[in-house]
C-alpha cells in the first residue's frame, strides 16, 4: 500500500484512532475489541508500532542494521509471546482465549512501544505495554488480575530463558 492509494489514509487514520484509544482507555479498548476477524488488522498495528520503534532507534544512533535487528525483534517477539502467554493462561489458570485473541492483546498493547527508543521514556513505555497486555488477558482469558500478572511474569521469565542462551551463543 503506498501513500498515495485511499487504502493508506485509511491506515493511518485507523492506526491514531486505535493508537489512541489503546492508550488512554484499555479497559474500553479490550472490552470492545473482538475476539476473531482474522489477525491482519493487529498485525498491521503491530508492524507499524514496530516501524516507529526502529525509526526511534536509528534516529537515536542504532544504525541501518540496528533499526532493521530492532524491527524483527519487535515483531518476532510479539508473535513467540502470544503464543506463550496462551499456552500459559489456558494450561495453567484455565484461559478461555485462543491464539488470536491473546495475538490481538499483544499486538495493541505495543502501543506505548514507540516511544521505547527515548531514554528514561523507554522503560515507562515498557512497562505501560505489560500493563496493557496484562489488562487484555484478563479480559480475553476471563482470568483475574492475579493470574493475568502470572501469565505476563512466566511468559517474561520463559522468553529471558530462551534469549539469554542464545545471546551467548551468539
Amino acid at each position: 500500500m503506498t501513500p498515495t492509494e485511499p487504502g493508506w489514509r485509511t491506515t493511518q487514520a485507523n492506526f491514531v484512532q486505535t493508537w489512541q484509544r489503546v492508550m488512554t482507555d484499555p479497559h474500553g479498548f479490550f472490552a470492545e475489541m473482538p475476539q476473531a476477524g482474522g489477525l491482519n488488522d493487529p498485525a498491521v498495528f503491530l508492524l507499524i508500532t514496530s516501524g516507529l520503534n526502529a525509526v526511534g532507534h536509528l534516529i537515536f544512533g542504532w544504525g541501518f542494521g540496528g533499526m532493521l535487528a530492532v524491527f524483527v525483534f519487535h515483531v518476532v517477539l510479539a508473535g513467540v509471546a502470544a503464543a506463550l502467554f496462551t499456552v500459559i493462561a489456558q494450561q495453567l489458570f484455565e484461559g478461555k482465549a485462543g491464539f488470536e485473541p491473546t495475538f490481538r492483546v499483544v499486538a495493541y498493547a505495543t502501543a506505548p512501544l514507540v516511544f521505547s527508543w527515548v531514554p528514561f521514556v523507554g522503560t515507562v513505555a515498557r512497562l505501560y505495554a505489560a500493563y496493557l497486555a496484562m489488562r487484555g488477558i484478563e479480559r480475553v482469558h476471563t482470568v483475574d488480575t492475579t493470574r493475568a500478572v502470572l501469565t505476563i511474569v512466566l511468559g517474561v521469565v520463559a522468553i529471558w530463558l530462551l534469549i539469554l542462551p542464545a545471546a551467548a551463543w551468539a
